[in-house]
């Protein structure tokens, strides 16, 4: 499926995921849907420090499921300011655990940049 009108990101977008050929792939479409940053952690506690220095970000695209830990706190640290968080998983929609997460989208990997732009628009992120 291919869209009319793609998403557009303003600002820096922060990506936690522990694969980096993924983080890099979802740095890649986030720019192109026009994030002018994409930053990259593949721990919580380097999202952690950079969410604590007050960064401004936009949107974050968090792995829920980081090997022997999981993004909740980054996610806690993110709905604290308030920010969009759209979380990826490789477990089907059904199956993620969800308890004490914030609100937010979920993409399930693997993801086409369709599947990317639906997710973000859902979320209110459109050409304004």
């Amino acid at each position: 499926m291919t869209l009319c009108a793609p998403p557009r990101i303003d600002g820096t977008a922060l990506v936690l995921e522990d694969a980096m050929i993924v983080a890099y792939d979802a740095a890649a479409m986030l720019s192109e849907f026009g994030a002018r940053d994409v930053v990259i952690f593949g721990t919580v506690d380097e999202a952690l420090q950079h969410i604590a220095g007050g960064n401004d970000i936009s949107m974050a695209l968090l792995d829920i499921n980081l090997g022997d830990e999981t993004s909740l706190e980054a996610a806690k640290a993110l709905r604290e300011r308030a920010v969009p968080i759209l979380y990826s998983t490789g477990y089907d929609e059904k199956s993620v655990v969800m308890d004490g997460f914030p609100e937010g989208k979920i993409l399930i990997k693997p993801f086409t940049d369709d599947d990317f732009a639906q997710a973000l628009i859902s979320m209110g992120f459109v050409e304004a």
